[in-house]
């Protein structure tokens, strides 16, 4: 397998097992807060597909986010320049839509995410796309990508247990990705 085979797949996983997890909720369980001060599955599934789509069309891609370019802000019932994803506090006041609506917006940033990686080549993994953020190359970013993904699915995953004692992730998912 070559490595640009490889990230794809490790992407297509983390999706696989990220929208699995989401499978059967309901809207209270989508919007149930573990902690006054916690986030929620809603919340983190906004900030993994909004911080997705920010790094690949800011760092990999044409410097366009679907956020504001496709109208996605619209589907939210936010302004294109709502908070950034990583401002947990300005979001916190922020509508979060229905399941569907948060699963599409993370459906179309992993499609755009494997349609990038498509067109890399393994040398190209080494280059900067960025001057101004020296040490930051394609690959260094894909990586922080899968990282993240994988850190929020963890955090799903686990308020899933919460919610219900017998939560498990369906047995081989995300296994056989040809």
């Amino acid at each position: 397998m070559d490595t640009i085979e490889f990230i794809s797949q490790s992407l297509r996983q983390v999706h696989i097992r990220l929208v699995a997890t989401c499978e059967g909720l309901t809207q209270d369980q989508v919007l149930w807060r573990p902690a006054p001060h916690a986030n929620n599955i809603g919340f983190i599934l906004w900030h993994v597909a909004r911080g997705e789509d920010n790094l690949v069309s800011t760092v990999l891609s044409d410097g366009v986010a679907m956020w504001a370019s496709a109208g996605l802000h619209k589907k939210f019932g936010q302004p294109a320049d709502a908070p950034a994803p990583g401002d947990r506090m300005g979001l916190r006041a922020l509508p979060i839509p229905p399941l569907e609506t948060l699963l599409d917006y993370l459906g179309a940033a992993h499609a755009r995410t494997l349609e990038f990686v498509s067109s890399l080549t393994a040398e190209r993994l080494d280059a900067n796309p960025d001057p101004g953020t020296p040490g930051r190359t394609f690959g260094s970013s894909l990586r922080h990508l899968i990282t993240h993904k994988n850190n929020h699915h963890g955090q799903i995953d686990y308020i899933r247990g919460l919610q219900e004692e017998v939560w498990d992730l369906p047995a081989g998912t995300g296994m056989d990705l040809r």
